[in-house]
């Protein structure tokens, strides 16, 4: 069911924190602050069947691990706004910022001086369908949720994967 598997980790591509004066260099480095993980998987799945279940807000749960339930009451499109709960938080809204059905979505949820972006993407492979699973936070406190959430994000995102294969398999 699954192929190869590729994690590209990177911890901090560029922060800054200022120890003298605040300067516009140093907002400009601090607004560009970024933390992020990715994960990539194949598995023969079809394309179609991979779609249908990152597409149904409402079944996150099946294959994402960190996640108690998710809601989303209108169409899955651009602007859609929707709720999910982390297994070991409170409820959390996040907004799709972008949809290019059968291949790609984001999702954006705001942290205080920071965002974290969920981009969903997949292409058919040799094998059926390559899926990547890139999580990123972006913004002034970057640094600190990489470094207070970023190990236990990395961690999740290989498990869910490959849950999100077995379950588009049929599995």
């Amino acid at each position: 069911m699954l192929g190869g598997t590729n994690d590209k980790v990177s911890g901090f591509a560029g922060y800054a924190l200022c120890r003298h004066k605040l300067n516009i260099e140093s907002v400009i480095a601090l607004e560009m602050a970024m933390w992020h993980a990715e994960h990539t998987l194949d598995t023969t799945a079809e394309p179609g069947r991979v779609w249908q279940k990152v597409a149904e807000v409402a079944a996150w749960p099946e294959w994402d691990t960190e996640l108690a339930w998710a809601k989303l009451p209108g169409p899955f499109s651009i602007g859609a706004q929707g709720t999910l709960k982390f297994r070991t938080e409170g409820p959390r809204a996040f907004r799709i910022s972008a949809v290019v059905p059968e291949r790609s979505f984001t999702t954006l949820m705001s942290l205080p001086l920071a965002e974290m972006r969920h981009t969903h993407s997949q292409e058919a492979s040799a094998i059926g369908t390559r899926m990547t699973h890139r999580i990123e936070i972006v913004g002034a406190l970057a640094w600190f949720y990489g470094w207070s959430r970023g190990r236990h994000l990395r961690e999740a995102l290989a498990p869910s994967m490959r849950k999100l294969a077995q379950v588009s398999s049929g599995g």
